[in-house]
């Protein structure tokens, strides 16, 4: 795997399998994520996984808005039903954008459209 792909399964990744009542979809779940970490280490990604949820997410702090004390959300916000999540939860632009250049970097111009 390169880091291309290694980027397009991070973003195609179930991030909240553990939350699964179905015992199989939690099993798959966690051989995806040890999938995903043996690559890291394996490709030597210089982010963290944290950093890379953060990313697969798109959870850019200029896209959010503080609503209440802690509690930030996507903007425009659709729902009234949408949890919060914290600034803790999110990263800037250029964080983004240093975590897009590190996975595009080998891959064609297809490629890198399907990464970000």
């Amino acid at each position: 795997m390169n880091r291309e792909e290694f980027g397009k399964a991070l973003k195609g990744h179930d991030w909240y399998y553990a939350y699964s009542d179905d015992h199989r979809v939690w099993q798959r779940g966690k051989q995806r994520s040890s999938a995903l970490r043996s690559q890291h280490a394996q490709l030597e990604c210089p982010f963290d996984m944290h950093m890379l949820r953060k990313w697969a997410h798109s959870m850019i702090v200029d896209q959010f808005a503080e609503e209440e004390p802690g509690e930030w959300y996507r903007q425009p916000r659709k729902y009234k039903s949408v949890a919060p999540c914290t600034r803790a939860n999110l990263i800037t632009q250029k964080e983004y954008d240093e975590v897009t250049l590190w996975m595009s970097l080998g891959a064609s111009i297809e490629g890198v459209s399907q990464i970000v």
